[in-house]
C-alpha cells in the first residue's frame, strides 16, 4: 500500500499555473499532492494565470516580481531564497526539490528545515545554453547580454550546490554524465527519471475510447481511417497534414522539412505551432516562398497548451527534425511523448534521445539529419501500409510513461520506496 503523509516543497522559477516550460515540476506537484502535503514556490506571471491554474491540492506561494527584463528575475532569486528559508523553517519539509535554475532556493529551504535537498536536473546547468547562444545572434539587446552574463556567473556556484544535494535526479543519463563532467562531480548514485505524459489529455478524446479517436478538424473521420484510406500513395482528396509543435530556431530543423515539402511526390501540408527569433522565422518564410510551397505552410504562432492535443489529433504526421547537437543528444524528447500519445505517425531525427522512444518502423520513423534524410523517412512513412499498427504502438509507448508511473520513480529516488501504480 502506498505510504502517505510526506511533505514536499517544489521550487520553480516559472508559474505553476501552466505546465508549459515547467512540465516536470507541474505534474510532479500534481501527482504527489494526491498522497502528500505539497507546497510550490514559484514566480507569479499573470499571462500564465489567465491560461490556467496551479495543480489541485498544491499550496502555491507565488511571488510577483514584475516583468522588467533581468531585474525581475534577479528580484525573484533574492525574494524566493528568503521565502524558501522561511517556509523550510516553518514547515520542515521532508524533501525540497530545487530544479537546475533554482538550486540555491532548494538548498536554503532544505537547510532551514533539516529536510532532504533534491537537485533535479532537467538540463545541464548553464552549459546547455551554449549550443543556442552560439547560433550567431549578434543583435542581442543589452538586457539579453546581461542575462547571459548573470547566468554564466551562476555556474560558479552550481557545482557546489549539487555537491550539497542529498539526492540528485537527472532527466537523462546524458544530462547526468555531462553535468558530472562539467562540474567534476561523482554522480554515480544519481537517479535517472525520464519525462512523463498526461495520457488522458493527449490520448484519444474522452468520447471515444478506441485507438482511433476522432480528429479535431470536424471531418468525421478518425486518425486511423485517414491514414488507412491513403496508405501507399497519399492519393486521397485531402493532403497529408504534417505538424510541428515547439520553439522555432535553426537547430530545430524546420528548414529541412520545408525543403522536403518542395521535392516529395506526396501532397503534403505543414502546420507550425510555436514562436522563435523573428529573423529566423522570416528566413523560413522566405525559404518556403523560394521553394514555391508557401501556400502549403501554415504558421499558427504560439498555441495554448490545452489546444495542442486537438492540433495533434487533427494531424497525420508529427515531426521532430532536431539537429545533432550536444544539447539535443543529452535531452529528453518530451514533445515526442505528446506526439505518440495522440497517435500521430512520428518522423524524427535518428539521434539518441529520439531512440529512447522510437523504434524505427515499429512506432515511428527515424531519419538521418538533413533535408534528404527527412524526405526519405517521410516518404517511407506515407507509403507504409500499416499506419494503424504504428499508431497503436505509438500510443502504447506513451502509456508506459504515464505521470503516475514517472512520479512513482521520483518517490523511490527520494523516499527510498516504490509507490503503488504501474510496474516500471
Amino acid at each position: 500500500m502506498r505510504e502517505t503523509g510526506r511533505s514536499v516543497l517544489i521550487v520553480e522559477n516559472l508559474d505553476l499555473a501552466s505546465p508549459m516550460g515547467c512540465t516536470v515540476a507541474y505534474y510532479l506537484a500534481a501527482e504527489l499532492a494526491e498522497d502528500h502535503e505539497v507546497h510550490a514556490l514559484c514566480r507569479r506571471r499573470e499571462a500564465r494565470r489567465e491560461a490556467g491554474s496551479p495543480p489541485e491540492g498544491v499550496r502555491t506561494h507565488a511571488i510577483d516580481t514584475g516583468e522588467v527584463p533581468v531585474l525581475s528575475g534577479l528580484l525573484f532569486v533574492v525574494a524566493s531564497t528568503l521565502y524558501a528559508a522561511v517556509l523550510g523553517a516553518r514547515h520542515r519539509y521532508d524533501a525540497v526539490y530545487g530544479f537546475q535554475n533554482d538550486l540555491i532556493q532548494g538548498w536554503v529551504g532544505a537547510v532551514a528545515g533539516g529536510g532532504t535537498f533534491v537537485a533535479n536536473l532537467q538540463s545541464v546547468p548553464v552549459r546547455q545554453g551554449r549550443d543556442f547562444t552560439a547560433e550567431g545572434d549578434t543583435d542581442r539587446s543589452v538586457s539579453e547580454r546581461l542575462s547571459l552574463a548573470l547566468y554564466g556567473a551562476y555556474a560558479a556556484v552550481t557545482g557546489r550546490l549539487i555537491r550539497q544535494a542529498d539526492a540528485v535526479v537527472s532527466l537523462t543519463p546524458g544530462i547526468r554524465d555531462l553535468t558530472a563532467e562539467t562540474y567534476d562531480l561523482d554522480l554515480s548514485d544519481a537517479s535517472v527519471v525520464g519525462m512523463g505524459i498526461d495520457t488522458e489529455k493527449f490520448g484519444p478524446q474522452a468520447s471515444d475510447s478506441s485507438p482511433t479517436a476522432p480528429v479535431a478538424d470536424g471531418s468525421g473521420e478518425t486518425t486511423g481511417e485517414r491514414g488507412a484510406s491513403r496508405s501507399g500513395n497519399g492519393g486521397g482528396a485531402d493532403p497529408w497534414t504534417l505538424v510541428y509543435v515547439g520553439t522555432i530556431r535553426a537547430t530545430r530543423g524546420l528548414g529541412d522539412v520545408i525543403e522536403a515539402l518542395a521535392v516529395t511526390d506526396h501532397d503534403v501540408e505543414l502546420r507550425i505551432a510555436g514562436t522563435g527569433p523573428d529573423e529566423h522565422v522570416a528566413d523560413l518564410r522566405h525559404l518556403a516562398a523560394e521553394r514555391d510551397v508557401a501556400d502549403r505552410v501554415e504558421w499558427l504562432g504560439l498555441v495554448p497548451h490545452d489546444e495542442v492535443p486537438a492540433l495533434l489529433r487533427a494531424a497525420d504526421v508529427a515531426v521532430s527534425p532536431l539537429a545533432d547537437i550536444e544539447s539535443y543528444r543529452v535531452s529528453y524528447p518530451a514533445k515526442l511523448l505528446e506526439y505518440l500519445a495522440a497517435g500521430c505517425l512520428v518522423v524524427a531525427t535518428d539521434i539518441e534521445p529520439h531512440r529512447l522512444l522510437i523504434e524505427d518502423g515499429e512506432n515511428g520513423y527515424l531519419h538521418d539529419p538533413g533535408a534528404a534524410g527527412f524526405r526519405r523517412a517521410l516518404d517511407r512513412c506515407l507509403d507504409a501500409a500499416d499506419h494503424q499498427r504504428v499508431r497503436e504502438a505509438a500510443r502504447e509507448t506513451a502509456t508506459e510513461r504515464d505521470w503516475e508511473a514517472v512520479v512513482a520513480e521520483h518517490e523511490h529516488a527520494v523516499f527510498g520506496r516504490v509507490s503503488a501504480g504501474p510496474d516500471h
